[in-house]
This record gives structure tokens, C-alpha cells and sequence, in this order.
């Protein structure tokens, strides 16, 4: 299977960006003043590094003359991020990276902000998730994982990004096909998570693949995935092949604008 989650070539990725500031006619609409990206969650995690490739991109090929800035507004399992945006009602100087975990989060928390409040832009990738512990952790394999939470029920503690989101959801699919109790740890984003985790603070993480953590610094217990991904994630077996069929999920990352967003900034 080809690797669920690929990094968008620096050209495609400046063209994502001009797709949401282009209209559909001849004339591309051009921004008059900086845009703001903001990413509802830390620094260091997915959809911040999803950004700021995109903004890095865009600087390289000179696409937009304006300066893009990344905002990071943690908070509310992405709710405070999602809100920002929403107040920058009918500006097309505004994005906002958007996952499935937002919209999930926008669900399962009832948020005062749903996603037909906003502007959906596109989905420019799919990505899965790891389950893992710190690289030389006490736990070899899933197998160690589990039957320490057998014998002491809620005693290891898996962080997450977020309650509510993919991450959780994540959680909850072990939690209720594994013969074990855990307990999760909400993160106000992937780059508190992987701190918790080298910390010691937490026993096990799940990640994205888009996250981007160090493989040096984890073992990789698990995939989401429905197949083995390519090197170098090829040695990480999925929780299918370890006899859990029903753990599986992928998700998507994209983005969203504010809503009333003019016409000529949305993506066709």
C-alpha cells in the first residue's frame, strides 16, 4: 500500500494555498495585507507543521507578495481556534488548518462553533496514527502495554491531542477492543504530547503520521492503518496483524476560512 499520509511537493503545497485565494475566473484575487494562518493547536504538532511547510512553501515560490503568519491559538480541543476564526466574519485574510479531529471535537464537545459556521476550503490529505512509548520504555511491544493495564486497571496512561478529537477516538478504539483498561490524557496539541511522553509524565502517545515526531526518540508500537506503510514505518506492524481488526482510522487534513468569506478568496 502506498505510504496513507505523504508530504505534499513544495509546488503542490504553494498551489493549495493559491487555490484558496484564487476565484474561479481568469484574474486571481491577491491579498492586500498579511494572512493570518491560525492552527487551533500548539507548536510542534501536525497541523502546525502542516502550516508552516505551507507558509515556507508559498515564501519559496513567491506566490502571494503579502507576509502569511502562523497563529497558534490552543484551547477547547481546537473549540478557541475554530471561535477566532468564526469572529473574522466576511474576511478573505484569514485560514485555518482543519482536521477530522475538529470536526469530531465540534461533535462529541456540542461547541458553539460547528463547521457550517465556517468556510471549508479543501481536503488536501489523508494521514493515519501510531500508538507508542518512549524509545527504550519498559514496554517491548503492545502486548507489554496491555497486560500491564490488565493487572492494574486505568494504571497506564495514554496521551492524546485534544479530548474529543481523532486522538481520543484513537483511545477509545483500543480501550474497547483490548482486554484492558487505560487511561487517556488530553494534550492542548501534539508537541505537549510528545514533551509528556520523553518526560516520562505519560506511559504511551498516539501520534499522527503527519506529526512528524522523531522516530529516534519513540518505538512505535502500532498503526492505525489498514496496511503496513512504506519504509521507514514498514517494521511497525498494524493493530490487524496483531489480532485487533477493528482498530483502524484514518483522517483528513485541510482547511477552512471565516464565514462569509468572499467569494473571490474561497477554494473551487
Amino acid at each position: 500500500m502506498m505510504m496513507a499520509k505523504r508530504w505534499l511537493g513544495k509546488a503542490t503545497l504553494s498551489g493549495a494555498l493559491c487555490m484558496a485565494m484564487a476565484s474561479g475566473s481568469a484574474s486571481a484575487w491577491e491579498p492586500e495585507r498579511n494572512v493570518e494562518f491560525v492552527v487551533p493547536y500548539s507548536a510542534g504538532g501536525g497541523s502546525d507543521i502542516n502550516a508552516r511547510m505551507l507558509v515556507e512553501a508559498i515564501r519559496e515560490t513567491g506566490a502571494v507578495d503579502e507576509t502569511i503568519l502562523v497563529n497558534n491559538r490552543p484551547g477547547g480541543s481546537g473549540a478557541i481556534g475554530n471561535s477566532y476564526i468564526f469572529n473574522k466574519k466576511d474576511d478573505g485574510h484569514a485560514l485555518l488548518t482543519f482536521n477530522a479531529g475538529q470536526m469530531m471535537s465540534m461533535a462529541v464537545n456540542d461547541a458553539a462553533v460547528q463547521l457550517d459556521d465556517l468556510t471549508p476550503l479543501g481536503t488536501l490529505a489523508l494521514d493515519t496514527l501510531f500508538l507508542a512509548v518512549k524509545a527504550g520504555s519498559e514496554f517491548d511491544d503492545l502486548d507489554d502495554l496491555v497486560e500491564q493495564a490488565k493487572q492494574d486497571p486505568r494504571s497506564v496512561t495514554i496521551g492524546g491531542s485534544s479530548r474529543g478529537g481523532e486522538d481520543h477516538l484513537a483511545f477509545a478504539m483500543i480501550n474497547s477492543n483490548v482486554d484492558a483498561e487505560f487511561q487517556y490524557v488530553p494534550f492542548n496539541g501534539t508537541g505537549e504530547v510528545t514533551s509528556a511522553l520523553l518526560g516520562g509524565h505519560i506511559d504511551a502517545a498516539v501520534f499522527k503520521l503527519g506529526s512528524r515526531v522523531d522516530p529516534s526518540t519513540v518505538d512505535f508500537l502500532a498503526t492505525f492503518a489498514e496496511d503496513r506503510l512504506d519504509a521507514p514505518y514498514d517494521g511497525v506492524p498494524t493493530f490487524n496483524e496483531l489480532g485487533y481488526s477493528d482498530i483502524n482510522l484514518m483522517i483528513f487534513r485541510g482547511y477552512a476560512g471565516p464565514p462569509n468569506m468572499p467569494e473571490e478568496g474561497r477554494s473551487q
